[in-house]
C-alpha cells in the first residue's frame, strides 16, 4: 500500500509540472539558483576552472529558457504591453552580466543582482502554474 501512495505522489507532482511552460520555468529556478551558489563561490575564490565552465553553462541555459519562456508568452497572449516585462527582465539579466565583466568595484553588486534573478525566476515558476 505505500508503494501506491508513492505513485499517487509522483502522479500528483506530474500533473503540476505538464504544462510545458512550467517545466520551463522550473528547471530555470533550478538552474539559477546552482548559477548564483557557484558565482558566489567564484566571487569567493574558492573555483576551480570546472566550476567557472559550470557556471557560465548554466547562465547560457538559463538566458535560453528565459528566451523561450518570453517567445512562448508571446506566441500564446500575443504582443502586447506584458512583453515590457520580459524586457525589463532581460535588462537585469544583461545589467548583471555587464557589471561582472567590467570588474573592478562591481563584486559587491553581483550577489543583489544574483539574487534578483533568483526572484524573477521564483516570479516566474509562480505565474505558469497551472490553477
Amino acid at each position: 500500500m505505500e508503494w501506491f501512495k508513492e505513485v499517487f505522489n509522483v502522479v500528483m507532482l506530474m500533473s503540476i509540472l505538464t504544462s510545458a511552460q512550467t517545466l520551463i520555468a522550473s528547471v530555470g529556478l533550478i538552474l539559477a539558483t546552482s548559477s548564483f551558489i557557484s558565482g558566489l563561490q567564484i566571487v569567493k575564490g574558492t573555483r576551480t576552472s570546472v566550476e567557472g565552465k559550470i557556471h557560465r553553462i548554466n547562465g547560457v541555459i538559463v538566458i535560453t529558457l528565459y528566451v523561450i519562456l518570453a517567445a512562448r508568452a508571446s506566441v500564446i497572449n500575443g504582443i502586447t504591453w506584458n512583453i515590457l516585462w520580459w524586457v525589463l527582465g532581460m535588462c537585469v539579466i544583461l545589467l548583471k552580466l555587464k557589471i561582472v565583466r567590467t570588474k573592478g568595484r562591481a563584486f559587491k553588486y553581483v550577489s543583489w543582482l544574483g539574487g534578483t534573478l533568483i526572484l524573477i525566476w521564483l516570479y516566474l515558476v509562480y505565474i505558469h502554474l497551472p490553477v
